[in-house]
């Protein structure tokens, strides 16, 4: 091993430990690596255009189209609309709902970015879920395993699919063709599919059926109303300056005085004799507030479907700017003029010091507010609102555009157009439509993802310049002996499927894919059918809610625990490695 490579295996080592450990922003450990890539850059044999060349890969400039187009499809609600035709076609037994919203779910997902599929029929299944006073749990894991199995049939189904062809053809193996694994994808889709309706679905836990969204949060114990008596200390008093704040640390989310509610509230407002502050507590902290003279307390939960104030559940959506900061740090009161009550966190659920957590992809925010204030919520982009939105409230009268532009994309791509070209021309296109306006075409990148892509593919290939990447694939063949090519492509499989549980999906890709193809040459094998075969295992992942974004994205509204998904995604993943790489070889070849 020369010094070179071994540079490049401590950079690699460096990005996983960082990217796994979730310390930092995706984005901002992709930076971290250009960065230091820039300066070793030289010695690994790379120039400053090769090192920064990730923003103007192929693949990078085609995920960022395909996320513009998914934005228009969004805005439009031509998944809401497809949704609300099939939904009645569920009929009422869990186990045909199950399957019908798998096929729904992973025959848009085939076309259209798969965790933008999520954030979308997200909100119908809960509604569905609430109507029929089912458990969201027994819904929201088939979601997203569905998505991600769609998302293998074609080539745009997801980012990584997409960039699995790129690397494929950078290393001269050739890229993929729109449809070239569909029957492949099918087939793994087909026993996704199978597997719930023999073994899954009595697997998935049973959470939270029938219950309203207070309930479901815990919060009758929670929150009290306090009266501030004539004489009382409080009188004259802002907020910041009340022994509320100061020596209680309980949150105040609104004030009644008279008939008027002064929410949303800001630490200068003063207090006055006769208020009612509607405070979140926990049992404790109300025996403190008893110890302050010239109040009174009495225990209530204010309706849910109260004309004047009400909750509403969202989830921190993906690319969202809130992730990373606290509810203090991003001035969230003021900003979305409404408080949060609760948050649901890695399947528990918050209420007390709120604003020093941090949030995350996936996380559940119970909102308290004004009707108008979460109404306006509602259209923001940083969240997945978890109740169905009216269809009135998309551009309904571009749904026949945008469907025209994607199945045009879809269809000249099929032709052997590039992907490059059909889905830049297709996004260009959704905006002068007016499918999407300009100023929303920020708002549906997902910029931690073309980050990511930025500083993690001159890492691939640092692992190819240095020769890193064939000393693996020179170790593998030696230690491989007489195994099978079959058995070989099984241990690829297996080796992606348990990476891309720790870090990214695109990131596996990445780091294997050029250990794969070197290995396929050397052994006299099809490159192409191992980078398949990691394409495939990084675009499935259903152990962990981390493994990928569409698991995080239901792990906080399903009251999912951690290892439900082990539960029930493992004995999935275990079948997946055993029958994938069979179809590949099958209809493939190796």
């Amino acid at each position: 091993m020369t010094l070179e490579m071994a540079v490049a295996f401590a950079l690699l080592l460096g990005a996983l430990v960082l990217f796994a450990s979730e310390r930092f922003p995706v984005e901002l450990v992709a930076l971290m690596i250009l960065a230091v890539m820039l300066v070793l850059g030289p010695f690994l044999g790379l120039t400053v255009a090769e090192v920064v060349g990730g923003f103007g890969n192929p693949a990078t400039v085609t995920i960022l189209a395909m996320f513009i187009l998914s934005g228009a499809i969004a805005r439009t609600g031509v998944i809401n609309w497809l949704a609300g035709w099939l939904s009645p076609l569920m009929g009422r037994g869990e186990r045909r709902q199950l399957v019908s919203m798998m096929l729904v779910v992973g025959g848009i997902s085939a076309f259209l970015n798969n965790t933008a599929t999520v954030a979308i029929l997200l909100p119908m299944v809960m509604t569905l879920a609430r109507e029929q006073k089912r458990a969201p749990s027994k819904l929201l894991i088939p979601l997203s395993f569905g998505a991600q199995l769609g998302g293998v049939i074609t080539l745009i189904g997801t980012s990584t699919n997409i960039l699995a062809s790129s690397v494929a053809a950078a290393q001269g193996y050739g890229g993929f063709g729109m449809f070239d694994f569909t029957l492949i994808g099918l087939l793994v889709f087909a026993v996704g599919l199978l597997y719930f309706v023999l073994i899954g679905h009595r697997l998935l836990p049973e959470r939270q059926a029938g219950q309203s969204v207070a309930d479901s949060y815990q919060l009758k114990a929670y929150l009290a109303e306090i009266r501030i008596l004539p004489g009382s200390p409080l009188v004259g008093r802002s907020l910041a300056e009340s022994q509320l704040s100061r020596q209680v640390d309980v949150q105040v989310l609104d004030i009644i005085r008279g008939e008027q509610h002064l929410a949303p509230l800001h630490g200068d407002t003063v207090l006055q004799a006769g208020d009612v502050l509607l405070v979140q507590a926990n049992s404790n902290q109300l025996l403190h507030i008893q110890g302050i003279k010239g109040i009174s307390i009495t225990p209530d939960l204010p309706d849910e479907k109260g004309q004047e104030m009400g909750l509403l559940e969202v989830v921190v959506g993906p690319g969202s700017d809130l992730i990373g900061g606290t509810l203090e740090s991003t001035n969230f009161r003021n900003r979305f003029n409404c408080s949060v009550v609760a948050i649901r966190k890695h399947g528990r659920v918050l209420h007390e010091r709120l604003s020093s957590v941090s949030l995350e992809l996936g996380d559940a925010l119970l909102l308290h507010g004004t009707p108008y204030a979460l109404e306006q919520l509602k259209r923001e982009p940083a969240f997945i609102v978890t109740e169905q939105a009216p269809l009135a409230t998309f551009r309904r009268e571009k749904i026949p555009i945008a469907l025209g532009i994607i199945l045009g994309v879809v269809g000249v791509a099929g032709m052997g157009v590039p992907i490059l070209v059909t889905a830049m021309v297709g996004s260009v296109l959704t905006v002068l439509a007016g499918c999407l306006k300009v100023n929303e075409i920020h708002e549906s990148i997902r910029w931690d993802v073309i980050f990511l892509l930025a500083g993690v593919l001159p890492l691939g290939l640092a692992l190819e310049r240095t020769g890193a990447a064939q000393w693996v694939a020179d170790l593998a063949v030696q230690l491989a002996g007489s195994v099978s090519p079959l058995f070989m492509l099984m241990i690829f499989y297996a080796a992606a499927a348990l990476l891309t549980e720790f870090i990214s999906n695109n990131a596996t890709v990445v780091v294997l894919a050029p250990i794969a193809g070197a290995t396929a040459t050397a052994l006299g094998l099809r490159p192409s059918a191992f980078i398949l075969a990691i394409m495939f295992a990084a675009s499935t992942s259903f152990m962990t809610p981390i493994g990928y974004q569409t698991n995080t994205m239901v792990y906080g509204p399903g009251g999912y625990k951690f290892l439900d998904f082990f539960r029930v995604g493992a004995l999935l993943n275990l079948v997946l490695a055993l029958t994938t790489p069979v179809f590949i070889w099958l209809f493939w070849g190796l």
